[in-house]
């Protein structure tokens, strides 16, 4: 006889049904990709920060040697065509030192050239006669002896500022045609980059600074050497 409060007996349960209770919730959970995201963003987020700040430092690299390029090409086309500069740091005269000092900073933005580069002018004329007699319209001409006539550099340029990389030895490039009473000038343009800037703080042994160079040769239009005249 049954109670009315008897709870009825369980029915048992086979060894299959309960194989298949069991692999229901291991199945959802090796399903589930809820976390999965959460894992692929930490695995790949610091890869494409790194990816981004690699393509940036080479960005700014290139930049930099294009803008140094640039100034120094830019500069030498418009000394050559002048005759004469002045031994003055002031820029009340555009053929004064001081304006094409600060001709070159301008161009040379948005890089700060005053603080962390350097600009040169070399003139270099023949030894073997009078330098810019025009005697290298002759036929044939002879072969000249370059020689440096005077140097000048920026007037921000101190005692750590790279030296010039002319010298008696490498005067002109190889190949460059230079003939008696023949005469040139050399625009120089340095500048300091340090690479890595925005992680050398957090980074002690980043890459050090090197200094990026452009040296271009160029004759003055008039055929004569260019001169240094002195101020006032």
């Amino acid at each position: 006889m049954k109670l009315p409060f008897q709870s009825p007996k369980p029915r048992p349960i086979s060894l299959a049904r309960l194989r298949l209770r069991l692999r229901l919730p291991l199945r959802r959970f090796f399903r589930a990709d809820g976390g999965s995201v959460a894992i692929e963003t930490v695995l790949i987020a610091p890869l494409m920060l790194l990816l981004l700040l690699g393509f940036t430092e080479i960005y700014l690299y290139m930049r930099a040697v294009s803008i140094v390029e640039r100034t120094a090409f830019t500069l030498a086309n418009s000394v050559g065509q002048m005759t004469q500069v002045i031994n003055d740091q002031s820029t009340s005269n555009a053929s004064n030192l001081g304006a094409v000092w600060q001709a070159a900073s301008v161009i040379a933005a948005p890089v700060d050239l005053q603080a962390n580069g350097g600009v040169i002018l070399t003139s270099i004329c023949d030894t073997t006669s009078s330098c810019g007699a025009n005697v290298v319209q002759m036929i044939p001409p002879t072969k000249g002896s370059p020689t440096i006539a005077w140097t000048q550099k920026a007037s921000w340029m101190g005692k750590n500022a790279p030296s010039s990389r002319i010298s008696s030895s490498t005067l002109l490039p190889t190949g460059w045609p230079f003939y008696g009473g023949d005469s040139a000038t050399a625009v120089e343009v340095f500048y300091t980059y340090t690479p890595f800037a925005m992680t050398a703080p957090f980074w002690s042994d980043a890459p050090l600074t090197q200094t990026i160079y452009k040296v271009v040769y160029v004759r003055q239009r008039s055929g004569l050497p260019l001169k240094l005249a002195t101020s006032g």
